[in-house]
């Protein structure tokens, strides 16, 4: 953010912005975001449900959804994540938990670097809720968004400018753009607008993603079998039950029975119509109000259109989201989708 270009009092709005969201991520690591038993929690409950898988036990289990918070929560990630999560078990898990949060701590680095963000900004926004809960307890999510980043994005040495790329370009790779689409949405399957969006614009680069999902998946059925996937249906039908206290804040949660499914479907046909000029910020936005499960690190998504928008408009959204709270999240995703819209300057 490049203060130093603003002028009088546009300039000590922002310095006194940036403050305020220091001072309320602060507040969150401290408060909740940086407690023992949170650290690489997300991690073991994918370890212990493939423990559970290799000693013929249910890897999904129903009454976790009436446990309190921390390692004995649902697993909700599909059954062909199992045979990778009961290799990971063998490791000693404290030395596998600092690995695996510091492999996502550096794809957090890179996602900034690779949005444009100055390498002294970069601890804020690595501070920021979003991106501290998701690398403190492990969570994939940061794995995820960095494919969405690398998919639509360029090296740039230009700060707080992102170099979109145009999928829509034939010269664009069909392999590199089948694999970060198709990565997005592999694990937490509510998050397909990247694919969907390509499939409209580059249908053999989502054909061939969609091809080795299947292949994974008949690759690992001799393994699994059949009786997980539809344990696992039905774990992603009670992680959408709004009576569930840990569920998140998905808009889903907060809307009439079958309001939040139609919602989703409609982000999900909006993807397939976002224009490619601004295609990741769109996609992004939709990510977030289109998703049946959401949390804090889901609203990562919202970074690109955070940095289309105005320094104090991005400041904003962000100060909203770090008051960790339901009401600050969608705030800050409704300050950010407006101003998205109203923002009407040339594509960078």
């Amino acid at each position: 953010m490049n203060t130093s270009a603003m002028h009088g009092p546009r300039r000590l709005l922002v310095v006194g912005m940036v403050i305020i969201l220091s001072t309320l991520t602060a507040k969150a690591l401290m408060e909740t975001v940086l407690i023992g038993p949170r650290f690489a929690v997300d991690l073991e409950i994918t370890l212990r449900a493939a423990e559970r898988w290799l000693a013929s036990d249910r890897p999904y289990l129903p009454d976790a959804f009436t446990s309190p918070p921390g390692a004995t929560q649902p697993f909700l990630y599909p059954p062909y994540t199992l045979p990778l999560f009961a290799l990971l078990s063998a490791v000693p898990r404290q030395a596998l938990a600092v690995i695996v949060v510091g492999v996502l701590l550096v794809v957090a680095v890179l996602t900034c670097r690779r949005l444009a963000i100055p390498w002294k900004w970069v601890p804020l926004a690595l501070a920021w809720p979003p991106f501290a809960e998701a690398i403190f307890g492990a969570n994939i999510q940061v794995v995820l968004v960095a494919a969405f980043v690398f998919l639509f994005y360029r090296p740039t040495a230009v700060p707080w400018r992102p170099r979109a790329r145009d999928l829509t370009d034939p010269a664009e790779s069909t392999a590199r753009i089948a694999a970060l689409s198709t990565a997005v949405g592999v694990i937490k399957v509510s998050q397909l607008h990247a694919w969907v969006y390509v499939a409209r614009h580059r249908w053999r680069a989502a054909v061939a993603g969609a091809v080795a999902v299947l292949s994974i998946i008949a690759g690992t059925l001799p393994l699994t079998g059949i009786g997980p996937w539809f344990d696992w249906i039905a774990q992603i039908r009670l992680a959408g039950d709004p009576t569930w206290d840990l569920g998140g804040f998905a808009l889903s949660r907060f809307v009439p029975p079958g309001v939040g499914v139609a919602i989703a479907g409609a982000c999900l046909i909006g993807a397939a119509l976002v224009p490619a000029r601004r295609a990741p910020e769109w996609l992004g936005v939709l990510s977030v109000v289109g998703a049946l499960s959401l949390h804090i690190f889901g609203l990562l998504f919202l970074i690109p259109a955070m940095l289309r928008v105005r320094p104090e408009g991005a400041l904003l959204a962000a100060i909203l989201v770090a008051t960790y709270s339901y009401e600050g999240a969608w705030a800050g995703t409704i300050v950010c989708t407006i101003l998205l819209a109203l923002d009407t300057r040339p594509s960078r």
